[in-house]
Parts: C-alpha cells; sequence; structure tokens
C-alpha cells in the first residue's frame, strides 16, 4: 500500500540514522532522525483493546513500536486498498493523509506516535475497519 511504509530498525549502533540497541545499561532507540516532529506523544494499547479507527486528511503520522506486538489494519480511503500488519517491538510505521488505520494489542503494547504536523481534532475522521 503505498499510504503506509513499514520500517524495521536496524539493531546497531554503528550507523547514522534511526537504529536501536541494547547494551548492559538497557535498550537505547534513536526513533527518529533529522525529521521535524510538532507532535509527540506515547501511548499504551492493552491486549485486546484497539486505538485509532480513523484518518486524516492532513497529518503524517509514525507509530514507533517500543513493546509487545499489535495488529494493525489499514484502508487508503481513495482507493478501498486494504493491508493488515502484525508490528512488534522494533517496528516503525509511517502513514500518510488519507489513510484510514486501528491499532489493536496481541499483547500489551507501549507506541511512540510522532508528526510533522500538530494535532488538530478537526483534521480527525472516523472510519469503520
Amino acid at each position: 500500500m503505498e499510504k503506509m511504509t513499514v520500517e524495521k530498525l536496524p539493531v546497531t549502533k554503528d550507523i547514522a540514522g534511526a537504529k536501536r540497541w541494547t547494551e548492559e545499561k538497557g535498550e537505547f532507540v534513536q526513533i527518529s532522525h533529522q525529521e521535524e516532529i510538532r507532535h509527540l506523544a506515547l501511548f499504551e494499547i492493552r491486549k485486546g483493546f484497539f486505538r485509532g479507527s480513523h484518518y486524516h486528511r492532513k497529518k503524517e503520522e509514525v507509530f514507533y513500536i517500543a513493546r509487545g506486538r499489535i495488529r494493525a489494519r489499514f484502508v487508503d480511503t481513495e482507493t478501498d486498498e486494504r493491508e493488515e500488519s502484525i508490528l512488534e517491538e522494533g517496528d516503525k510505521i509511517r502513514i500518510e493523509p488519507l489513510c484510514g488505520h486501528i491499532l489493536e494489542g496481541v499483547e500489551d503494547s507501549i507506541v511512540v506516535e510522532y508528526s510533522p504536523q500538530f494535532y488538530d481534532i478537526e483534521d480527525n475522521y472516523r472510519i469503520e475497519l
């Protein structure tokens, strides 16, 4: 689907850019590299619960799965193309405007969300997925 991209962050500290690694002191994740961020959030999705079921006309969203596993369903609101993915710790997903999405906790999960646009409640359109 053109309106969303899933990326597995590489497990290394030896490259420039987004990456993650674990060392004796704990995990370090550079989720974003050289991106403008005007909205930043961290949220939990408990197993069996959902977040989303909407799309935005202006806002691009990026989600990073910090802990757990989620089932993500998407629909391109212009073409009705649909896709489903299981996302797990270390996955980063970029969702473009006009891509409906809903996230379901397969396990208790922690997700970081950011966007180059600020959050505008008026740019939030409900959709059934």
